[in-house]
């Protein structure tokens, strides 16, 4: 009886020791879960802390250099590499990141939409007013200077243009396009961005590479090019010939600190018997900006491009992109 007694009272505390050890396991368990969760609640709210506060560091980058911008338009009536939005420093330091603004003038660089003036009227060229197809020429030469095929302007004029005739053989209309796969249409209308080329018969990622540091896509035609800070690809392309490098090189080079007034440029001896075609094509002042904004706070790293448009009474963000 007593043998039978010690041993369901064994079993009685084994059974117990089991249970406490089952419990042990739950509560361990349900322990290292919810820590687990906690941590990984706490890692979300940090990244969103984190990315909210760099984004708010872009706006205030952004809203710091349309100021920038604005009180040059106030100081100054022409834009030129020694001018205060162009040194903005490299980067501010603050606690847990750093944030950097840099302005790049856009004028710089070869309007693909001045070239939607010949394509969308008839036009006839009067004395007050050049014609149009001076920026045509002028992209041919830019195509010519990057070894490619200078015919390509007349895809990208069918690209612009609002009707569906074909320019020779190398234009392209939705004909073209929709019998390609995946199939799309023309767009007829000015570009948006200058990735746009890609879509354009007889361009492809290395040709679009070339060209993209001397193109950008403004939304209005006819905005002419700030040879103060233009660089020697676009210089090139100023006159009726073709520039050499050298040439080009030489007008950066000895371009004056504060830039030159358009008398010296087109009275520089590499302009000789250029002017007429240059004067329409350049200027001394900018409307146009980009302004490239990054952070690092935290985990969270962000970079923005604002267009921005400078206007007498205003100066304004007209487009944000985020950058991947």
């Amino acid at each position: 009886m007593n043998s039978r007694r010690q041993i369901t009272g064994l079993t009685m505390q084994g059974m117990a020791l089991v249970t406490v050890l089952f419990i042990l396991t739950i509560m361990t368990v349900t322990v290292s879960w919810l820590s687990e969760e906690v941590l990984l609640a706490l890692r979300r709210t940090e990244n969103i802390r984190d990315s909210e506060q760099s984004w708010q560091m872009l706006m205030g980058s952004e809203s710091w250099a349309v100021s920038v911008l604005a009180r040059d338009s106030r100081e100054s009536e022409t834009d030129h590499p020694a001018e205060a939005w162009n040194n903005l420093g490299q980067g501010v330091q603050i606690e847990h990141g750093t944030l950097t603004t840099v302005i790049e003038d856009m004028q710089g660089r070869f309007n693909l939409n001045n070239m939607i003036d010949e394509s969308t009227v008839d036009y006839q060229p009067t004395g007050d007013k050049p014609d149009p197809r001076i920026w045509t020429q002028a992209f041919r030469r830019l195509l010519v200077s990057l070894e490619l095929n200078p015919d390509l302007s007349n895809a990208v004029l069918d690209w612009l243009d609002p009707d569906q005739n074909v320019r020779g053989a190398s234009g392209a209309e939705d004909a073209d396009y929709l019998s390609i796969e995946p199939p799309y249409r023309a767009a007829n209308r000015q570009f948006s961005d200058v990735s746009e080329l890609l879509q354009v018969k007889g361009f492809d990622v290395k040709a679009v590479a070339a060209l993209a540091p001397y193109l950008v896509a403004l939304p209005e035609p006819g905005v002419s090019i700030n040879i103060n800070t233009a660089p020697a690809g676009v210089i090139r392309v100023l006159g009726k010939n073709l520039l050499s490098e050298s040439e080009s090189e030489r007008l950066i080079s000895e371009r004056p600190e504060e830039g030159y007034t358009l008398e010296e440029f087109l009275q520089h001896d590499m302009m000789s018997g250029e002017q007429d075609i240059a004067s329409p094509l350049i200027g001394i002042s900018s409307n146009y900006f980009l302004i490239r904004s990054s952070t690092e706070f935290g985990r969270a790293r962000m970079k923005i491009t604002s267009l921005v448009e400078r206007k007498a009474e205003k100066t304004e963000v007209i487009n944000r992109s985020p950058v991947l």
